[in-house]
């Protein structure tokens, strides 16, 4: 009988070591993922020509634990646009965000904001204005070698097509109305930053949901571990290229 009792107890034991085994990896993961270094696709043509749709990326989120984002820096962070929950709501049990429990399908899932790929271009405190698509940065022009302009047309201020982020007061919605080529003057508030793509026709950003939280920036991509092209051709000449 005595026999019998110690197998159980190895038995009860093997599972709880397998358990905790199961839960430290999970919890290392999760330090890793949140606090080290990330790795996601472009989806999206707003950051051409410097990165590519189909541009695999290693982000380093360690950088602005220990400093602000720069002008010029290209950063990562959690979508504005985006709802803090996945939606619909009521289908969804938070159990520990970012984990929910899908009620439809009776099971565990992760809903996080995606993560999106910007430039700095106005930092807390500047004046910000877009007149006929160029930059202006406290009343001087801001011109750089990495923006680009496919769209021949130059929208007017009259012609907003803007939805500004919900966060912005009323006040502030009214100054910096404006359509994407013409916007502003924008001041720039503390904790607050103001992020273009580089791709400046076809990118959803300051100009359509406005301020970026410095709360949201999550990194700043490191490298181009790997790269293809919708069409499926590998693209090695960009693999391992560090990104500026």
């Amino acid at each position: 009988m005595k026999q019998k009792q110690n197998v159980i107890k190895i038995k009860k034991n093997s599972l709880q070591d397998w358990v905790e085994s199961i839960l430290w990896a999970f919890v290392f993961a999760m330090i890793i993922r949140n606090y080290t270094f990330q790795n996601f696709k472009i989806p999206s043509s707003s950051m051409e020509s410097t990165l590519l749709i189909g541009d695999y990326l290693v982000a380093n989120k360690i950088k602005y634990f220990f400093k602000d984002p720069e002008r010029d820096d290209i950063v990562t962070f959690r979508y504005p646009a985006d709802p803090l929950e996945p939606e619909p709501r009521e289908r969804y049990i938070k159990i520990l965000a970012p984990v929910y429990w899908d009620k439809e399908k009776n099971f565990l899932t992760w809903y996080e904001k995606k993560n999106v790929v910007k430039r700095v271009i106005g930092l807390p405190g500047d004046v910000v204005e877009v007149k006929d698509k160029d930059v202006y940065i406290n009343g001087e022009l801001f011109k750089k070698d990495y923006e680009q302009y496919l769209d021949n047309r130059t929208i007017p201020r009259e012609y907003s097509h803007i939805q500004w982020n919900s966060k912005l007061s009323q006040g502030q919605k009214e100054i910096i109305m404006g359509s994407r080529d013409n916007i502003g003057p924008i001041v720039v508030p503390e904790g607050k930053y103001f992020v273009l793509g580089d791709n400046r026709d076809y990118s959803a950003d300051s100009r359509y949901w406005g301020l970026l939280d410095r709360e949201d920036i999550t990194g700043t991509p490191l490298i181009i571990f790997f790269s293809r092209s919708d069409d499926g051709e590998n693209r090695w000449e960009r693999s391992f290229k560090l990104i500026k």
